[in-house]
């Protein structure tokens, strides 16, 4: 795919967080994706009725200027760090700037899922050491 007109961004330049202009957002090579709104103070119950990506229970703090001046910042300085699917994220990514947090709440349940094996691993090592 030659570089956007627009924003010069070309595919095979980069990985993982990218700056790029909206239209280059949106297209997927055939057409133009819709944009979902991000909803942030979603009640409990109202985030498990939901799609995972779309709702958190966190409050936004930052007004729209600050978070795209936080994430300009983090990306022009490569801050932020190398892109991990798991722990280091697009998520994780506008959840920090939107919040000055960490966090992604598609991630959480494979991270979850790691913890919890991790300790079942730990807990039958210490049985089995045991007899």
């Amino acid at each position: 795919m030659p570089p956007c007109k627009e924003c010069e961004y070309q595919e095979t330049i980069n990985r993982g967080v990218i700056k790029t202009c909206l239209d280059y957002f949106r297209w997927d090579g055939k057409k133009f994706r819709s944009l979902h709104y991000y909803e942030y103070g979603w009640p409990l119950l109202g985030l498990k009725l939901t799609r995972r990506g779309t709702c958190t229970m966190l409050l936004a703090t930052k007004l729209a200027h600050q978070v795209i001046d936080t994430a300009c910042k983090l990306h022009d300085k490569n801050y932020f760090g190398n892109y991990n699917l798991i722990n280091n994220n697009c998520e994780h990514f506008v959840t920090f700037c939107q919040m000055d947090i960490h966090s992604s709440e598609q991630t959480a349940f494979v991270s979850d899922c790691e913890r919890k094996i991790k300790e079942a691993k730990e807990w039958t090592m210490k049985l089995l050491q045991r007899n």
